[in-house]
């Protein structure tokens, strides 16, 4: 006859409950995600079957679309087929991060590749000014270089958002204590205090147009190359991201 050691039913029940939390809080993230990935895409598709149907309803009457209203269709189709594509994107890269192909790279060089990509984003009609500041010191780091550049696009990106009508954006770097910390800077409405502890979960955003995973993204690249992203400062004057490398030699 075998004695049950004191103690022992107990602890294996709370292993079998801690199980069955485990499972249920991995049920719950994966619902939130899916959830999130069909809310997201759902939009940019809707819109393009809409165009879809109204160009073949009107074939379909023997009216030919006029070449303006063509265009125009077609380029809303344009825009929201690549907007649905840079979401599965950015969704494969904060899944499944590829390992990093680290070389040397230019960070002025970079953040110039940035600015000149996102200058379309960039508020129209209204004043948006634009300080970067890299010391020599800073300069250089090894990184993946699409990845850094990723990264970098969507913190600038972020910053943009939260300056429709204008304003001032910073991207200052600094070397010490064996980092390279990279801030990006706006004047826009900040982050509320509520908002803070979930600012990098996918899928939050409390921008109307987002997608909400361009932060989760930036953090993926960041950890993916040893580093952080965090929110360094946050007031109704503005935000400041720092992205956060190891200094290597």
């Amino acid at each position: 006859m075998s004695v049950e050691a004191p103690g022992s039913a107990p602890a294996g029940e709370e292993r079998v409950a801690l199980v069955a939390r485990l499972t249920a809080e991995k049920s719950e993230a994966l619902g939130r995600l899916a959830a999130g990935i069909a809310h997201e895409l759902r939009n940019p598709l809707a819109v393009i079957l809409a165009r879809v149907q109204l160009l073949e309803l009107g074939l379909k009457n023997g009216k030919a679309p006029e070449p303006e209203r063509l265009e125009r269709a077609l380029c809303t189709i344009e825009e929201q087929a690549f907007r649905a594509s840079k979401i599965i994107e950015s969704l494969s890269v904060f899944a499944r991060p590829r390992v990093p192909e680290i070389n040397p790279i230019d960070l002025g060089e970079t953040v110039g590749h940035v600015l000149a990509s996102l200058r379309t984003r960039m508020p129209q009609g209204a004043a948006l000014l634009t300080n970067v500041v890299i010391p020599p010191e800073a300069r250089t780091l090894l990184a993946d270089r699409d990845q850094l550049t990723t990264a970098l696009t969507q913190l600038v990106v972020n910053a943009l958002e939260a300056m429709p009508s204008g304003g001032r954006l910073e991207i200052r770097a600094r070397r010490a204590d064996g980092t390279i910390d990279i801030a990006v800077a706006d004047t826009g409405g900040g982050v509320a205090s509520h908002d803070a502890p979930r600012i990098f979960d996918p899928f939050f955003s409390t921008k109307p147009a987002a997608a909400g995973l361009g932060l989760c993204v930036a953090q993926t690249i960041a950890e993916s190359h040893g580093g952080t992203v965090r929110l360094a400062a946050a007031s109704a004057a503005g935000a400041e991201f720092v992205l956060t490398l190891p200094a290597r030699d």
